[in-house]
């Protein structure tokens, strides 16, 4: 029997110096998709590092813009439109009291004192106009920066007399419109400084001065803004000189003494003044004398204010028929916005333009 002997195949043994470990063999495409759960402590605690930075950093890019911008809030709307003006582009400023409401007395309520101590700028006119603001301020001075208005050096201040610089007709004193109501040293102050474009301009660079300390980002823009302000109020003074607002023969009532800022900044002059102060009601001995005086004197028009009482100025008059012109000095007919002073300056302006109309 033959016996074919079986062979055997081995591979010879590859001797080398190179160890091979495991862990070394080529992964497969799995091996790289490898969830977070599985991954050591090392590798979570860098990606952990690595989305915390990439978070804040994304927060503070997208805040950054908000965090910087002053928060601006007005007592009354005419300084809000004045700070419109110098904020445009940046912020929107805020204002505490409707201009359909008092300015000479308000009640505040909760939520405009809250109002009121998260504003990093506060601008109002001052005691004598706001009184009731007064406490609101100094309780909320710890949170941020107040302006008042009437502190400003340089400011062009009249009193609150019934004929404004003393040539205009008085019809009664103060006294003799209330029984037992006096006024303060104080009070003597016409608060409506905003009605002179001079005055204007100080406001608006005080405001300048304060956001730049405020918010350094945009101090230029808030002092380019300022430079437009200060060219349109420029124009505006141009345009009202050149309108010829009222012939030199031309004689005019007020209802109250709300104008003699922008009277004296323009070389007008009323004759009457039929009421000393808005918030009082006359009495019957007033309202004939008004009515005696109205009728004695030549008139182009009666200058009352938006904020009148029409039924009281109508029963003033009584029967008589004279020109009735409407003036918005507070900003009730306007929209806040970088133009909303020069509005309200040139519709002051045009309604004194109307009254000397023949």
């Amino acid at each position: 029997m033959n016996i074919t002997p079986t062979r055997t195949s081995q591979r010879p043994t590859l001797k080398s110096n190179v160890e091979f470990n495991v862990d070394s063999r080529p992964r497969r495409r799995t091996d790289y998709c490898t969830p977070f759960a599985s991954l050591g402590s090392a590798p979570r605690a860098g990606l952990a590092w690595l989305f915390a930075t990439l978070l804040m950093l994304l927060l503070s890019l997208g805040s950054s813009n908000v965090l910087a911008q002053a928060r601006v809030v007005t007592s009354i709307t005419p300084l809000q439109m004045i700070a419109s003006a110098i904020t445009d582009g940046v912020s929107e400023p805020e204002v505490l009291i409707p201009s359909d409401q008092s300015y000479h007395h308000f009640t505040l309520r909760p939520s405009m004192l809250r109002t009121l101590r998260q504003a990093d700028l506060f601008v109002w006119v001052g005691p004598e106009l706001e009184s009731y603001l007064s406490d609101a301020v100094v309780q909320a001075g710890p949170y941020g920066k107040q302006l008042q208005v009437l502190a400003l050096a340089e400011l062009q201040v009249h009193h609150a007399e019934l004929g404004g610089d003393g040539s205009g007709k008085v019809l009664i004193p103060d006294e003799g419109l209330h029984a037992g109501h006096k006024h303060k040293q104080a009070d003597t102050i016409d608060p409506h400084v905003w009605l002179n474009t001079h005055n204007a301009r100080l406001i608006a660079q005080a405001m300048t001065d304060e956001l730049s300390a405020l918010d350094p980002d945009h101090a230029d823009r808030y002092v380019d803004n300022l430079d437009v302000f200060n060219q349109r109020l420029t124009a505006l003074e141009q345009g009202i000189i050149a309108r010829d607002l009222l012939p030199a023969d031309s004689q005019y009532a007020v209802y109250h003494n709300a104008f003699q800022y922008f009277e004296r900044q323009f070389g007008l002059q009323h004759q009457l003044v039929f009421v000393a102060s808005e918030e009082l009601q006359p009495g019957v001995r007033h309202m004939m004398t008004v009515r005696r005086a109205v009728e004695s004197t030549p008139l182009n028009c009666l200058m009352e204010d938006v904020t009148a009482q029409a039924a009281t100025v109508e029963t003033l008059l009584g029967n008589k028929d004279l020109r009735r012109i409407r003036v918005d000095t507070v900003g009730q007919t306007l929209s806040a916005g970088p133009m909303a002073y020069i509005h309200l300056m040139d519709n002051v302006a045009d309604a004194f333009r109307q009254c000397g109309a023949r």
